[in-house]
């Protein structure tokens, strides 16, 4: 599939909005907006416009973790506790009876979502700290109260896509001694000038939000332009909770893809620390959980905080083994591969947009590599 095909099959899908940005090198090899911005269909989509990420922030606040390994501050063994003391005596959930956990629950668990916890967003103890604060707890107030509720298994036994990756938040906070967001500005964000990135946006950022929708009945129907993962106003959300631009993403991506160094030199990983980052850390046990639950990610296996390729036949994909990313709820999408130095980041504002991860995802990721095909023959 060439550019032109590419483009074709993006206005063809007729998403509300979309952007995409494919890059080698350092440099950008395809880029198109589809579709409008607004929910009247009277501005068009641009690159001035902004996404809220979901679960594309993932792959930053585990880039941000891994910074913390690689300097020596963290190691993906320690017990979670040694940082988070509330996460010391958990308690499982098992078959309904309440007992106290065997398993000590560690940074590996949280990175690989083998932690035990789950996505209730609107579990008592949340909705408790958030009541008790007026909606102004902090993050480390509400990763405490995480901790509340039982786990749904062993931590290690099993795979759930769950809030460990905002609970790696918090230890990102307790380990660096700053906010989560001054952590992200200062060693990520800032380094590879990425001006639009945040957890909070300003009023300028705010209008430039894309419309948000949610298919439903086969239709896109225009809701408000929320995320439910900001659990309160000073929630900084390490699994859902950042908002970007295509032009951003794009810079981190590409930094990713190639070794961990940024176009303007900026390093934000080792290239080792980048290849620690995409080794599949699932159990066959837990690889088991990561092909059900995930079942539209097939030849992937789960890393630290990543989707990995360990079977490009199974995946139909023309990646090689240890190309990764991740994706989030409204169908952003981001795809690295270091051994060809490419990356691509794919915005869209849809929230159960399940054709997009089925066949948006894949058919852009493997015309990712065409189009490189050309360029290089160029």
């Amino acid at each position: 599939m060439n550019k032109k095909q590419l483009t074709q099959f993006l206005d063809m899908m007729r998403t509300p909005g979309s952007e995409i940005s494919i890059r080698h090198c350092h440099k950008e090899i395809y880029h198109h907006c589809s579709g409008y911005s607004d929910d009247k269909c009277q501005k068009a989509t641009s690159p001035d416009d902004l996404y809220i990420l979901y679960s594309a922030s993932k792959v930053m606040t585990c880039t941000a973790a891994m910074q913390l390994i690689e300097r020596g501050l963290l190691s993906p063994d320690d017990p979670v506790h040694k940082y988070l003391p509330e996460y010391k005596n958990l308690t499982v959930n098992t078959n309904g009876a309440v007992t106290p956990c065997k398993n000590i629950m560690t940074v590996r668990h949280l990175f690989s979502m083998c932690g035990g916890l789950d996505y209730d967003l609107n579990a008592p103890a949340i909705r408790r700290v958030k009541a008790e604060s007026n909606n102004l707890a902090s993050t480390r107030e509400v990763v405490r109260a995480i901790a509340e509720k039982p786990l749904q298994f062993e931590p290690g036994t099993h795979f759930n896509y769950s809030l460990c990756h905002d609970v790696l938040g918090a230890i990102i906070e307790v380990v660096s001694g700053m906010t989560f967001g001054d952590y992200m500005r200062a060693n990520i964000w800032g380094p590879l000038d990425m001006k639009d990135t945040c957890f909070f946006p300003n009023i300028e950022q705010q209008e430039r939000l894309t419309a948000q929708y949610r298919l439903e009945n086969n239709k896109f129907v225009s809701v408000p332009k929320n995320c439910a993962y900001r659990l309160t106003d000073n929630y900084e959300s390490g699994g859902a909770g950042m908002i970007s631009s295509v032009e951003d993403y794009a810079i981190f991506a590409d930094a990713m893809a190639n070794g961990g160094t940024g176009a303007n030199g900026a390093q934000i990983l080792k290239p080792e620390t980048v290849d620690l980052m995409r080794t599949p850390q699932l159990s066959p046990d837990c690889l088991s959980d990561f092909k059900r639950k995930c079942a539209n990610k097939p030849g992937y296996s789960y890393a630290f905080g990543v989707r990995s390729l360990i079977d490009a036949d199974a995946a139909d994909s023309k990646s090689p083994i240890g190309e990764f990313g991740w994706d989030g709820a409204a169908a952003s999408y981001v795809f690295i591969d270091p051994e060809n130095k490419l990356s691509l980041f794919y915005a869209q504002q849809v929230l159960g947009h399940g054709s997009a991860y089925e066949m948006i995802h894949p058919i852009i990721r493997n015309a990712a590599y065409d189009i490189l095909k050309e360029h290089l023959a160029d």
